[in-house]
């Protein structure tokens, strides 16, 4: 008897089908592409999705202000986040990368940066747990791991805190989301090349030229215990959401 796998829908339009239904339950997806490709409205779209369902959600911002956040999805969608917000079906985190305090004892400086870095998983795991039992959190978005990856300078160190980072997420019972972004002259998945490899999914969003213009494509690069499309798939950002366009078949 073939295993019964629980999906999570994506609420981009057109993109379940292309990956058996959605996200697998409780896994974690990399959302990554250049700046300006969609990756902010790709994670707001999952989780207003989840909140349509009485799904709640967190949305972790690392780099942007809480605000602007909800004035991009505002001006983008028309969606009210605060007023989800207010009924607890989303929550906005803003965590900023911080040096934690050392307390005074004898170390080396390796030592010393894996004891720092470990107390700063520890903590921002803690705060987005925190945030996740608050609402009762079926989904999650972490936007962006990007920042991360550059906080931790050593190779080493960044593995070891992305596997960590991955596993909490998954032991918090949520399905998450994380968006990285690629530097404009890279052909990499991400900036350190490592979180495409933790993770259980990549969805590249990318701009292609057609014609005279260029316009937005995604690809599902990676996704486990899923029979996905391998096909560059255009999409567009429209006011009621995310929308994979179709291409007739001949």
């Amino acid at each position: 008897m073939a295993e019964v796998i629980e999906r999570v829908s994506s609420g981009i339009r057109g993109l379940d089908k292309l990956m058996e239904g959605g996200f697998i339950k409780s896994s974690v997806t990399l959302v990554t592409g250049k700046t300006g490709t969609g990756k902010t409205g790709f994670a707001a779209t999952f989780l207003y999705e989840g909140a349509k369902n009485n799904e709640p959600g967190v949305y972790v911002t690392t780099e942007e202000r809480e605000e602007d956040i909800k004035e991009d999805v505002k001006s983008m969608f028309g969606w009210d986040m605060e007023g989800l917000e207010k009924k607890k079906l989303i929550k906005f985190l803003s965590i900023k990368p911080v040096i934690p305090v050392m307390p005074g004892k004898l170390v080396t400086m390796e030592e010393e940066i894996g004891s720092i870095i470990k107390l700063y998983i520890i903590d921002l795991t803690k705060k987005i747990e925190d945030a996740a039992k608050k609402i009762g959190a079926k989904r999650l978005v972490i936007d962006s791991i990007s920042i991360i990856e550059m906080f931790i300078k050593d190779e080493y160190m960044r593995r070891v805190a992305l596997l960590q980072l991955v596993s909490n997420l998954k032991d918090l019972n949520v399905t998450s989301l994380v968006t990285g972004t690629i530097p404009e002259a890279s052909e990499a998945l991400s900036l350190s090349g490592i979180i495409e490899f933790v993770v259980d999914g990549v969805i590249k969003l990318d701009f292609v030229p057609v014609a005279e213009e260029f316009k937005r494509t995604l690809t599902i690069r990676k996704m486990r215990r899923t029979d996905h499309s391998i096909y560059i798939h255009p999409f567009e950002i429209t006011k009621t959401g995310l929308r994979v366009i179709e291409i007739p078949t001949v």
